[in-house]
């Protein structure tokens, strides 16, 4: 077993806060948001619940922070751009990129359903910040409708079908085995990519 490393005294420092965020989402793996409180987290941590309170306010704030921590990868493929080398790198960058956001914020979200304030505070920084599936299925559907302007997409696919059902498949990948512990039936990103496609290809009659 593990110590953690003592609590810093003083002052809360300015650093710290990747620290807080990873213990953070550790308790709330292992132990759900019930058990979820700054006294543990501090000591996770190595850290003063000062330190918690001076970055993030409050058990809300933690969980707003770990987050919107997760929405990293989506910020990180969006500032260097988009766009792949090609049809196939680009979705596997974009369904990469969503699973790494989902991996930690399924966490959060799953916990907010047990906690009604919670619930409610997180869905209205969502509604204000306009965040949820629908912006990586529009950005998505943008990419397909100018790769079919270029041929490289079959023309009579509609492209935000084909966005929601890579998205969803993100979703399933990083949800099933937290809801019902296993991953049966749930296709492999390299398969998700595989029948994507074959589905894009275009046909023989739109080549010519």
């Amino acid at each position: 077993m593990t110590t953690a490393p003592a609590p810093r005294r003083g002052r809360p420092p300015s650093g710290g806060r990747e620290e807080i965020l990873s213990a953070t989402l550790a308790v709330l793996r292992e132990r759900g948001v019930a058990k979820l409180t700054t006294r543990e987290v501090a000591r996770r941590a190595g850290v003063s619940e000062g330190s918690i309170y001076y970055h993030f306010t409050d058990r809300f704030g933690l969980l707003l922070a770990v987050f919107e921590r997760g929405l990293r990868p989506l910020a990180d493929l969006n500032q260097r751009g988009f766009a792949g080398p090609d049809l196939r790198s680009t979705l596997a960058g974009f369904m990469a990129a969503v699973e790494a956001f989902l991996d930690p914020a399924m966490d959060v979200l799953t916990a907010a359903q047990s906690d009604a304030e919670l619930r409610e505070a997180l869905g209205t920084h969502m509604r204000d910040n306009d965040l949820g599936p629908h912006r990586g299925i529009t950005m998505m559907g943008a990419y397909l409708e100018q790769q079919q302007r270029l041929g490289v997409v079959r023309a009579d696919v509609d492209p935000e079908t084909v966005a929601y059902t890579l998205v969803s498949g993100c979703f399933m990948r990083a949800s099933q085995e937290r809801m019902v512990g296993h991953t049966l039936g749930v296709a492999s990103r390299e398969q998700q990519l595989d029948m994507l496609m074959t589905l894009l290809a275009p046909t023989e009659d739109a080549v010519k």
